[in-house]
């Protein structure tokens, strides 16, 4: 910005930065640097994924999200879940779209089933079969504060009965003998396998709002 309004004086004034106009020049160019990183800002933060703080709480007062003790990840995962909640009917399919997009994965990361058809009792269970850790991870929850979301862009009074959260892991080219028999696999040339975690709720877990 210096430069070019440097350039456009006349040839009867000095262009040095260090001239007394170059000088007050300098401040003004300084100040409009400034404001035009604010205006920047402000525009890239109308995007959720970008928001923080307080612009962020502006956007969960549109959909009238309350915040409570929830961190910027959190909160963005609670709006999201508010924004699709009212679009899904229900249906395993729309239950993870909803999903996909408040996490920011594919459809395919997730996949549901209901109580019953694992063999259990309850007609108002799910049963998440299928769900990556690092997504959660990613986006900054719980286990509880997951299955919470879940249960909200789910129907009625549904719940999460269980849910299988899937981990991988690889170990380092060092030498060291496998018996893959008990627990440990050689992949493509790699020594790997899989930590997850299992989820069990006992009650009704909330998010922190």
């Amino acid at each position: 910005m210096l430069k070019d309004m440097l350039t456009m004086l006349t040839s009867a004034l000095s262009q040095n930065p260090n001239s007394n106009i170059g000088k007050l020049f300098t401040v003004f160019s300084q100040q409009h640097d400034e404001v035009l990183q604010t205006l920047n800002t402000m525009q890239e933060w109308v995007d959720i994924d970008n928001a923080e703080g307080k612009e962020l709480d502006e956007l969960g007062a549109d959909v009238e999200q309350p915040r409570g003790l929830a961190s910027d990840a959190q909160y963005r995962m609670m709006i999201k879940s508010k924004r699709v909640r009212a679009k899904s009917d229900g249906t395993y399919n729309s239950i993870i779209d909803a999903m996909a997009k408040t996490l920011n994965c594919s459809p395919s990361d997730i996949w549901l089933t209901s109580d019953r058809a694992k063999g259990g009792t309850e007609p108002l269970a799910l049963v998440v079969e299928k769900l990556p850790l690092a997504i959660m991870n990613n986006a900054g929850l719980t286990q509880g504060q997951l299955i919470a979301l879940i249960e909200r862009v789910a129907p009625g009074d549904v719940r999460v009965s269980s849910a299988n959260l899937e981990g991988t892991f690889e170990f380092g080219t060092v030498s060291m003998e496998v018996d893959t028999e008990k627990g440990f696999g050689n992949i493509e040339g790699t020594i790997g396998g899989y930590l997850g975690a299992a989820y069990a709720p006992s009650g009704n877990q909330e998010l922190p709002i």
